[in-house]
């Protein structure tokens, strides 16, 4: 790859233009309701139009991010979203959503697709399955390491794009569930509350440490960015539509630099990022290894730069046209004719035009060639630059230096019309999809952690199907009798030895690599609506979303109907899976043999759990319970309930599951104790 895009956030359209000004190659933008940054201004339909059209003028693509998950009965209006994305002329839409992805790709083939960081994807088999859906480029998620974005882009045919600076989340994005079961704002929805950013005590290997756990330091990749280009990377992303147009300017210019004229980064160049905005420093911990500690803000969450920016920055900041386009400009005038101008940019686009009166034969002083040269070559507030104009005039001659002006406006107009033009995209007329069939009884599924409460759960009776890690499913297989065991694959997806028929996969990866052992969707699919079910349809069965309401449920289940659909009905919510571990970043690693828990200030605990890869998982505070109102699931129209089984002791295990049989058999159940479980979002939904 020998030139990388510079792809710059734009939250409203005073950081698009300070965007444009400072270089960037592509902005990305919220269109419409459906941009995983809420908070940003966004941009309305009109507003759209004209960013694009400005940004064209400077050659700079724009790329839509209408990225959040889509409820049922929003996906009409996010599909007009994207139809008027299509219209405006944008360049590229940025989609999390599966299902709305498959329409865009039907509805407007002409309009790039780019998959969300927030689709998760860590692996070349992750970007083969989005490649197969119509997806022209992937935005790889933050976590991955330089070999491993190396290993992606090297055989990749989709373009690969990957984030260089700002803000980065503690969970991989796209998994974290804390904001939306905290406080009901999904950060799958644009909407993050940011408890990542709060403090918390650490409580584990008898020892106690404060401090903001979660608070990952901004990254920044300035310094990696050949190694970058030779891995085969297509686009840099800068992260920042929620800040001002000041920082904007200053992070696109300085990347700007270094892209255009490779070298050491200088010191005044990194202070200048820092000034801008710092969390105590930045990280390049993900690319290049380097977790711990040192990719952490502990002692302070908040920006502590003070937010002071050079004034180049803020003059690009301002909205002063400061980038300029090169055009060639050439002038004829003879007698009886009037003035005739032509001009063409490095674009190969070519205008001519012509003045109104005719030349007159000078009285007094003649118009010399460099007169109206140098009269031709006033651009003023126009996006051009004039480097070489000439002109011929023969004899002596005289026009109006209004006439002059006049010719040379008509012909930044038409230069800057015929830049801002593109091909209109076509669209085909596409149908939803939908599907129907008769549901039967509802069943009972358990997930588990380990042998012992695969025993249990198999001793208390009444589970159809158990899902488990790969060596315990193995070990359950030898005792199982009629009750299906499955092997739960990785939540980040790595390749595993697998021992039973089927699998149940998390991700898109796994769902290629698995092939037809892969039969069951796990909840970290983020399906939300009957069209992304309908693109995973040769699953047999489909956990939905946990951040879906009943009435959201059963919008679906009325829609959708070639394959099964499960809800969580119990358990412990892994609301994080993080590759920096918080206790290994606090010091306290014990290699999974102490336990440990997060306080908040409010005294709730959130267990840590160890995964695969030096991982962490946190839980929520609070399992799910639903047995005691298991009569409005079952109105749903889910067809089975899961129980997941994380912390619990095997003897806990086949209880819950003994109460959870007696609820499906009709019998009457008692809550679990007030403040000691939650209903997760099956009562409330998410915003």
């Amino acid at each position: 790859m020998d030139k990388m895009e510079l792809l710059a956030p734009a939250g409203g359209m005073e950081q698009l233009r300070a965007a444009v000004q400072s270089g960037a190659d592509a902005v990305y933008l919220g269109a419409g309701s459906f941009s995983a940054r809420a908070g940003a201004a966004n941009f309305s339909y009109d507003e759209l139009k004209e960013a694009v059209r400005y940004c064209h003028v400077y050659g700079v693509k724009v790329h839509c991010a209408v990225n959040t998950l889509i409820k049922e009965k929003e996906f009409e209006l996010a599909a007009a979203t994207a139809a008027a994305v299509n219209e405006c002329g944008a360049d590229a839409v940025i989609v999390q959503d599966i299902g709305l992805a498959a329409y865009i790709r039907k509805a407007f083939p002409d309009l790039e697709l780019h998959a969300s960081t927030q689709m998760t994807v860590t692996s070349l088999e992750g970007v083969r399955f989005l490649e197969e859906k119509g997806f022209d480029r992937v935005v790889l998620a933050r976590e991955l390491s330089l070999d491993e974005i190396r290993a992606i882009a090297s055989e990749a045919r989709a373009e690969i794009e990957v984030f260089v600076h700002g803000a980065i989340c503690m969970s991989y994005s796209g998994q974290c569930l804390m904001s939306s079961m905290l406080g009901g704002r999904s950060g799958n929805r644009g909407r993050c509350a940011q408890p990542c950013r709060q403090f918390y005590e650490l409580d584990g290997g008898g020892k106690k440490h404060g401090a903001y756990v979660l608070s990952p330091k901004d990254m920044a990749l300035i310094e990696h960015l050949d190694e970058l280009r030779r891995a085969g990377v297509a686009s840099l992303k800068i992260e920042g539509r929620l800040k001002s147009p000041e920082y904007v300017s200053t992070v696109t210019g300085v990347y700007r630099k270094y892209l255009d004229a490779p070298h050491r980064v200088e010191k005044n160049d990194m202070e200048e990022l820092k000034n801008a905005f710092s969390r105590s420093g930045f990280t390049d911990g993900y690319l290049t290894g380097r977790l711990g500690s040192a990719m952490m803000s502990h002692s302070n969450p908040a920006n502590n730069s003070g937010s002071t920016y050079t004034n180049a920055a803020k003059e690009r900041a301002s909205g002063k046209t400061v980038r300029r386009i090169p055009i060639n400009i050439f002038a004829s005038l003879a007698a009886d004719s009037v003035l005739k101008v032509t001009a063409y940019d490095g674009d190969n686009n070519y205008v001519y035009c012509e003045g109104a009166a005719a030349a007159e034969v000078a009285k007094n002083k003649p118009l010399t060639a460099e007169r109206l040269t140098e009269q031709l070559s006033k651009l003023g507030s126009t996006p051009f630059e004039a480097v070489d104009v000439s002109a011929e005039v023969e004899g002596a001659l005289t026009v109006p230096v209004k006439e002059i002006n006049e010719v040379r406006r008509s012909v930044c107009a038409e230069l800057e019309a015929i830049r801002a033009e593109r091909p209109v995209k076509r669209v085909k007329e596409t149908e939803l999809v939908y599907s129907k069939r008769e549901r039967g009884g509802i069943y009972l599924t358990a997930e588990v952690s380990n042998i012992e409460q695969g025993l249990a759960v198999l001793s208390a009776g009444g589970i159809k199907r158990i899902y488990a890690p790969a060596e315990t499913a193995k070990e359950l297989l030898k005792v199982a009798g009629d009750v299906e065991i499955v092997t739960k694959t990785a939540d980040i997806f790595e390749p595993e030895k697998i021992y039973t028929k089927h699998v149940s996969v998390s991700s898109s990866a796994a769902l290629r690599y698995y092939g037809e052992k892969a039969i069951y969707g796990d909840f970290r699919l983020n399906i939300y609506n009957s069209q992304t079910a309908a693109e995973l349809s040769a699953l047999k069965s489909i956990t939905v979303s946990p951040e879906l309401n009943l009435h959201e449920i059963a919008d679906i289940t009325r829609n959708f109907g070639a394959s099964e659909i499960e809800v969580i009905g119990y358990g412990y919510i892994p609301l994080m899976i993080m590759k920096n571990c918080p206790v290994k970043a606090m010091g306290e690693c014990a290699h999974g043999k102490n336990s440990y828990i997060l306080r908040d200030k409010k005294g709730m605990e959130f267990r840590v759990m160890c995964a695969n890869g030096c991982r962490a998982i946190l839980l929520n505070s609070k399992p799910i319970f639903i047995a005691d109102i298991i009569e409005s699931v079952k109105k749903c129209g889910a067809d089975s309930i899961r129980l997941n089984f994380t912390v619990e002791k095997s003897g806990q295990c086949g209880k819950i599951v003994s109460v959870y049989r007696a609820a499906l058999d009709g019998e009457e159940i008692e809550p679990m104790a007030e403040n000691t479980f939650t209903r997760g979002h099956l009562k409330r939904g998410v915003m």
